[in-house]
């Protein structure tokens, strides 16, 4: 399901164990008592008794460092540490003798999983055995998935609030986005509304400690209501939400990246201008229920896929997100540029300046700027005379497009311009030349850059009226163009 963040009113009912470790994260930047860059040991100091305790030889690879473990590296996976406890298979009925591996003794399995008849792990059984596992990587430096580190972000905010993680979230997350279907530790109590798939034995059923990295219960609206919660800054204010929305580390696969604790996926396939587009997605799969929650912050939107049961898999729920994706957003976009258009678009002009310039829409990002005169001069044409200070060629041709930013003032809206130097073929050469993709990209590096007595000559702002521009204004210019 998807619905415009700014629009929630879904109310179909679908279930899947969720593992949300945005919950988990999201309650470390509410709280506000806790910093990144603290060791976690700071807010779970049992965590230093593991490997004096648990390792008989401790060291660097056989026992975690855990006061290098900070509590910004475990909302990104940075951690080092193995992924959980629960699955470990000396705990499960059966032999696996017969493929290669030796017999154990009690006291190298933990008698606990939550699932096969075994009971859930609990707190004190983390502390007595994941001190027995080795480290993956030391901290920060390559990310590895772990539940486990979900399990110390709930035990650092029970450590600071003095309640319990599952009290934190209903309270801080749950309650002021309507979350109502919406549970941790125990399955709903009424399942009538729930989908649960023939013979399935993962619903109800406890993982323990770690039901905080893969134990939420939940349905469609109120994942719904959650996407659209943190794109409308419900929980924390703008500037948190927008720092926390950002990549944080790569990955091996250059389309995806994480954030704290986002898989964020990366793609320029999906619009007609080729325009790399970030999806903030977190995937939850447990048994037979794989499910995936997705914020296109670009498009204000939220998708939601819960799926459950023998044909359920993490490829049919990333099938499902692309299929979704790629027939939506091409939609949306054309859409948006024919809004757009009528919004911003067509020629502003100032006769008594003898200013003037054109706004239009094509297959490119944002808006094509042509026909920019300022004083009579064609701003585009000697565009080489504002580079005094570049070393490079200026005299290659120039294409000019607009796109807006995320500053605003009650009527006003800024805007910002930028400046392709070199023509496509150029431009595809030099790409071609270098070993990284799109090498000539340097819209980043290339803002703000050329500044006239305070003021950037990049920089439009435009005065609305009724949901339309009316006038159009040039800092560095000094002039004020009227829309026609």
């Amino acid at each position: 399901m998807i619905i415009p963040a700014q629009q929630l009113s879904a109310q179909r009912r679908s279930t899947g164990l969720e593992a949300y470790r945005n919950f988990a994260v999201l309650s470390v930047l509410t709280q506000g008592k806790i910093s990144m860059d603290d060791s976690i040991v700071k807010y779970v100091p049992e965590l230093l008794q593991l490997k004096s305790e648990a390792v008989p030889v401790a060291n660097d690879i056989t026992a975690v460092n855990w006061d290098q473990v900070t509590v910004g590296s475990l909302t990104t996976h940075m951690g080092g540490i193995g992924a959980d406890l629960v699955n470990d298979l000396a705990s499960f009925p059966a032999d696996f003798t017969q493929v290669g591996l030796p017999p154990l003794t009690n006291s190298s399995k933990t008698g606990c999983a939550g699932i096969f008849g075994l009971p859930a792990c609990t707190r004190a059984e983390f502390f007595r055995d994941f001190g027995k596992r080795h480290p993956v990587y030391a901290p920060w430096t390559n990310p590895v998935y772990s539940n486990v580190a979900s399990a110390l972000l709930a035990f650092a905010i029970e450590s600071v609030t003095g309640v319990s993680y599952d009290a934190y979230v209903q309270q801080a997350i749950f309650g002021p986005l309507g979350m109502t279907n919406t549970t941790i530790f125990n399955g709903p109590k009424v399942r009538s509304w729930g989908f649960i798939p023939e013979g399935d034995i993962w619903f109800g059923s406890s993982l323990g400690y770690e039901d905080i990295g893969g134990g939420f219960y939940s349905n469609t609206k109120d994942m719904l209501a959650f996407g659209s919660g943190i794109l409308q800054n419900r929980i924390l204010d703008p500037l948190a939400t927008r720092k926390w929305m950002k990549p944080l580390t790569s990955t091996s696969s250059p389309g995806l990246m994480l954030g704290g604790p986002w898989e964020i996926l990366r793609s320029d396939t999906v619009t007609k201008d080729g325009r790399l587009i970030e999806y903030y997605t977190k995937s939850g799969n447990l048994g037979s229920y794989n499910n995936l929650l997705c914020l296109i912050p670009d498009y204000d939107l939220v998708i939601t896929i819960l799926s459950g049961g023998g044909e359920s898999s993490s490829d049919v729920v990333d099938f499902a997100l692309t299929d979704v994706v790629t027939a939506l957003l091409p939609a949306i976009e054309d859409v948006s540029k024919t809004q757009g258009e009528s919004k911003f678009g067509g020629t502003y002009s100032d006769s008594a300046t003898n200013s003037s310039i054109t706004f239009s829409i094509d297959d490119g990002p944002g808006f094509s700027v042509s026909n920019w005169t300022v004083r009579g001069v064609d701003i585009i044409e000697n565009y080489g005379a504002f580079g005094a200070l570049s070393s490079g060629p200026t005299d290659l041709p120039v294409r000019v497009r607009l796109y807006p930013t995320n500053l605003a003032s009650g009527c006003e809206t800024a805007w910002r311009t930028y400046f392709d130097v070199g023509t496509t073929e150029q431009l595809a050469e030099g790409d071609a030349a270098r070993f990284w993709p799109k090498g000539t990209c340097h819209t980043w590096a290339s803002m703000d850059r050329l500044v006239y007595g305070f003021k950037s000559i990049d920089e439009f702002i435009f005065s609305t009226s009724k949901g339309k521009a009316d006038s159009l204004s040039l800092p560095a210019f000094d002039v004020r163009l009227q829309r026609e």
